[in-house]
């Protein structure tokens, strides 16, 4: 049998070897032929094309309608930091076809779908006030994000959010959502 064996980590492996933290002989067996390649986060101009590599399979494994990505659905992409590297970003394009329905990707559907900072996991508005304050902030700007995925499509908004339509209406009232101003805007 003739078997070749790649090995990948984001760990020193001679550091620790130094620390005796990694065996020796091992290390000599896995290391014969090093790539080194520096992080996502170092070669941001890679993003659209991983993106659009990773995109068809996705799409077509799911039964999903291919999605193009906007300038600005490529942008925010390259803001974000990749701590998980390219497998990381596998995983997004994955929840951000997920978010678009099928729908071209835009900017705040990958900005919905990037890991929030604690200090931004809170939406405007909603980290100060009392606690029924800042659930209705948190309501509301899960609305109107869901809202514009659907193109202001009120019954399919509802259904992605497991609402009764009567009771989206109902809740976008209390909210001060203005429904029929939102869809005049189309």
């Amino acid at each position: 049998m003739d078997v070749r064996v790649i090995v990948a980590t984001h760990r020193n492996l001679e550091e620790l070897v130094r620390q005796g933290k990694f065996r020796q002989d091992l290390y000599h067996r896995v290391f014969v032929f090093p790539l080194l390649l520096p992080p996502l986060r170092e070669r941001l101009e890679d993003i659209p094309i991983l993106t659009e590599h990773f995109a068809r399979p996705v799409a077509a494994q799911n039964g999903w309608k291919p999605a193009a990505f906007t300038t600005e659905a490529a942008e925010e992409l390259r803001k974000y930091s990749w701590p998980g590297n390219v497998r990381e970003l596998r995983n997004i394009v994955e929840r951000v076809l997920l978010l678009a329905g099928g729908a071209e990707v835009d900017g705040s559907t990958v900005h919905t779908a990037l890991p929030q900072r604690e200090s931004q996991a809170v939406p405007p508005g909603a980290t100060s006030g009392s606690l029924g304050e800042r659930v209705d902030a948190f309501e509301r700007a899960t609305i109107l994000a869901e809202l514009r995925r659907h193109q202001n499509h009120i019954t399919r908004t509802a259904k992605a959010l497991g609402l009764e339509r009567s009771y989206f209406y109902k809740k976008c009232q209390q909210l001060g959502i203005d429904l029929r101003s939102i869809r005049k805007e189309e």
